[in-house]
């Protein structure tokens, strides 16, 4: 079973490190996002992308989904700083999304794939979440030593990831190398 990220360590999340390593407006860049979308932000953490999703959707919605209740709390706290009010915050299961069939526009899921039990699931309840042509993002860690990241063991090759995507009914239009450890798949419904 893979390892979950322990919300003790939700600081690294949001560190400076992270910042310099992993640019979010670079991130939002690469997707095919509108200022008007409904987008999930599934396994929202501490909110290190929902800020910034949030930000740039001001005619849009972001649904924060997380399986742990601590990591929802600091994005809360993070949202009020902010003032942002156009984020719905939602305690999940890991196994169904709790939200409607073809409510989104876009679905993005940054380093959850490698945690969840069953990532074959998690991509079709993503795939049943997203209108017809809505975008899905996975950004991931490549599967190899690096010095930071989860195990190696826990982390799912690039190549893995993106059959199981199309086996769940996505079609890849992008990837993209976001630093030297970490990838993305941009693929459509």
């Amino acid at each position: 079973m893979p390892h979950k990220f322990d919300p003790i360590n939700k600081h690294l999340l949001v560190s400076a490190d992270r910042q310099m390593q992993l640019d979010t407006h670079r991130v939002l860049s690469l997707i095919p996002i509108l200022r008007y979308h409904a987008v999930a932000d599934v396994g929202c953490g501490p909110g290190y992308f929902t800020l910034p999703l949030a930000k740039y959707l001001f005619d849009g919605r972001v649904h924060a989904l997380d399986i742990q209740q601590e990591m929802l709390d600091a994005v809360r706290k993070e949202l009020e700083r902010a003032r942002l009010t156009n984020v719905e915050t939602t305690l999940t299961e890991e196994n169904r999304l709790p939200l409607e069939d073809d409510s989104l526009d876009g679905a993005f899921l940054a380093f959850s794939i490698h945690e969840a039990d069953d990532p074959r699931n998690m991509l079709a309840e993503a795939g049943r979440c997203l209108r017809p042509d809505g975008w899905l993002a996975l950004l991931e860690w490549h599967k190899r030593e690096t010095d930071g990241g989860p195990p190696v063991e826990d982390r799912i090759d690039e190549a893995d990831l993106r059959e199981m995507a199309v086996e769940a009914g996505f079609r890849p239009t992008n990837r993209h190398s976001l630093n030297d450890d970490q990838y993305m798949l941009v693929m459509r419904r």
